[in-house]
């Protein structure tokens, strides 16, 4: 074993044993350079100071109360697989599985830390992919002699196209979330919402829109729009037509006042292009979202006015995932790179200047309400 890794385990140990804190204000998993070896789960303070790790995981996702973690734990890439989602206390390591509907990818908490969205799938006899659905997990307060957690179908996978990414509004009584039939196929999805508690009264607020963002001021979500992307095949020069998001508008949860914010020139050449909006500032002024310049996992970090649709290009041309705002506007909490090469956690002004490195070999960070690091 490398002196790296032999200092690494020995920091790991020393967190375990230490006395367990009540909350925590960031997750994230750690990403060892080799993709075959599972990461770690772990929470840390604002600064990323005091890590421990508290499951095993390739995703994390801290409640807004910082009190719990969410996390898939895909059993160390084993053959056959032997994945698990489940939730873990962070103050007194207790933990439950999900179970029922499998959930896929992002688990994403409620506002009020009582609730976890996630996107399900269903397949045919044949075992093809006939399907996305959306998953609700109700979170108890107290996971003491819990073992497993029901997640529910809030809309079935089997016929839908439920997008992976879902909004709860601030109250946590509603959610957002991208839809279109499944028989569609790559077609433009559709903006809804609807009452948590009645997944049949969604209304379509806004048409060929996805990845929805809450917050006081509305809706942010991305317009998809046709482009002609050119790809060489075999030599050749093919022309083909692909629906990526666009432009950003903000609309209301009751559908009135969509306006298109952005009128920012892109060339479209791929799955990236355009503007994916990622998180409101606090005072509901500015987003942080990324632009898609179009080469394989290259993005820009950009903040957009509101008000003025100014699109602020913070990084160029970088593998970046912006997560949220710290609590006083003044810094966006971003990762940088993907799994496999260098992956690490930053801090980026939000008026430029030098980044500051919190955590390195690190990825998939959530944070909880009010970070400020």
């Amino acid at each position: 074993m490398s002196r790296r890794n032999l200092i690494a385990l020995a920091v790991g140990l020393l967190a375990l044993a230490a006395p367990a804190a009540a909350s925590a204000a960031m997750a994230y998993i750690t990403t060892p350079r080799d993709t075959k070896v599972q990461g770690q789960v772990m929470v840390a303070n604002d600064d990323g100071s005091g890590a421990r790790a508290v499951a095993s995981g390739e995703f994390a996702a801290i409640s807004p109360d910082g009190t719990k973690v969410a996390y898939q734990d895909y059993g160390n890439f084993s053959q056959p697989p032997d994945s698990k989602a489940g939730v873990v206390d962070i103050a007194t390591g207790e933990s439950a599985l999900l179970t029922g509907e499998e959930c896929i990818g992002d688990l994403i908490w409620a506002p009020n830390s009582q609730l976890i969205a996630c996107q399900t799938q269903s397949s045919n006899a044949k075992g093809y992919l006939s399907g996305n659905g959306l998953g609700l997990v109700s979170v108890p307060p107290s996971l003491a002699g819990v073992v497993g957690i029901e997640v529910k179908d809030y809309i079935p996978a089997r016929g839908n196209a439920v997008d992976r990414s879902v909004a709860f509004s601030p109250d946590s009584a509603s959610i957002a979330f991208a839809w279109r039939r499944y028989s569609q196929d790559e077609g433009a999805s559709s903006l809804y919402v609807a009452p948590v508690a009645t997944p049949a009264a969604r209304r379509r607020v806004l048409a060929r829109a996805i990845r929805p963002v809450w917050g006081a001021p509305g809706i942010a979500a991305s317009r998809q729009a046709s482009v002609r992307t050119d790809v060489r095949l075999g030599g050749e020069s093919i022309s083909l037509m692909t629906i990526v998001p666009t432009q950003l508008w903000i609309v209301q949860p009751d559908g009135t006042g969509a306006r298109r914010v952005t009128n920012f020139g892109w060339q479209a050449q791929g799955f990236n292009a355009g503007l994916l909006a990622a998180a409101w500032s606090p005072a509901g002024t500015h987003i942080v979202g990324t632009v898609g310049d179009g080469a394989e996992r290259q993005q820009s970090l950009a903040t957009i006015s509101v008000s003025t649709g100014r699109v602020r290009l913070l990084m160029r041309k970088t593998t970046v995932s912006p997560v949220a705002y710290s609590a006083d506007g003044r810094r966006i909490l971003v990762t940088t790179g993907f799994r496999g090469r260098p992956q690490n956690i930053r801090v980026v002004n939000v008026n430029g200047g030098a980044q500051q490195t919190l955590v390195v070999n690190a990825g998939t960070t959530s944070v909880s309400a009010g970070w400020n690091g």
